[in-house]
């Protein structure tokens, strides 16, 4: 399980204040939305796949972010997304949920939201839809703040993975992931600057459907790095609202939450998508239907 996140004690009471007056009307909209679709109220159908993030220590990252800043190797999960559900083959706005699992002690992950976007200064703050999940970067939009730096995230195609022929995008990912070269580089970008890879995720194995459960947060954060602005802290309203609800309107829905939160790698590494399978323990009974 996540820790939960911790809450910005520099931030004044009325901007904390302002952050729920926001944040409980859009939660609001977004339990309306979950409820009625008995599932996510945005990004509501996805894929998941195990994954490893591979960190340099190279200059570019911020040197008081622990996890992006110090060389190592972490298990991960990467689910891919579309957005608003418009039908193909519009393009839409993709997503790139990451979660570093155990990333600042057992339970304790760093997880990153990201949405198709640009590598353009100030411009990759907005969410540019797209048809592939290989023709844009993606960003975090808001700011993380790491000492006194302040930056976005984002992860940028990677130039040497395979791009497949495939009916759809998620279908193009399977297909890419299956042949264990499919890499994306998570990257920083000053407001007025341009992303600057820090890292490399490779995206290994497909997890069972049911991991499509998993909830992310954008809170989920540590070792120095932590979200920060009102619209992110507005956030701390808005998403637990949402899962709440689809939580309890989708059937078993919250069993499946619950055992999404249990997926745990079998080593600090996962194996390759290559042959040795996710390298994930599932909860027993996963994905099977309740009642």
């Amino acid at each position: 399980m996540s820790r939960r996140p911790r809450r910005d004690q520099r931030r004044s009471r009325p901007e904390r204040y302002a952050a729920a007056l926001a944040g409980i009307p859009v939660g609001t909209v977004l339990a309306f939305l979950a409820a009625a679709r008995r599932g996510k109220a945005v990004h509501p159908h996805g894929e998941v796949y195990a994954a490893r993030l591979v960190v340099g220590g190279v200059p570019a990252a911020p040197a008081a972010a622990q996890l992006l800043a110090t060389p190592g190797e972490h298990a991960a999960l990467v689910r891919f997304s579309r957005s608003l559900g418009l039908p193909r083959p519009l393009p839409d706005l993709l997503g790139m949920s990451i979660r570093v699992l155990d990333a600042y002690g057992r339970g304790q992950h760093q997880d990153f939201l990201l949405v198709s976007s640009v590598d353009q200064p100030v411009l990759h703050h907005l969410f540019v839809p797209a048809s592939d999940a290989q023709q844009r970067p993606y960003s975090s939009s808001l700011p993380y703040r790491a000492g006194g730096q302040r930056f976005i995230v984002g992860a940028l195609p990677h130039p040497d993975s395979p791009r497949p022929a495939g009916e759809t995008e998620l279908e193009r990912v399977r297909i890419a992931a299956a042949t264990g070269r499919l890499r994306f580089q998570l990257a920083v970008a000053a407001p007025m600057g341009r992303f600057a890879p820090v890292a490399e995720l490779h995206v290994e194995a497909p997890l069972p459907t049911a991991a499509d459960a998993l909830r992310f947060l954008p809170l989920t954060a540590g070792g120095g790095l932590e979200p920060v602005g009102v619209l992110n802290e507005m956030r701390r309203y808005a998403y637990p609202m949402s899962q709440w609800t689809w939580a309890r309107t989708r059937r078993d829905g919250a069993r499946l939450q619950r055992e999404a939160e249990r997926l745990s790698p079998l080593s600090s590494v996962p194996a390759r998508a290559s042959g040795e399978g996710p390298g994930f323990a599932l909860p027993e009974g996963f994905g099977e239907s309740g009642g």
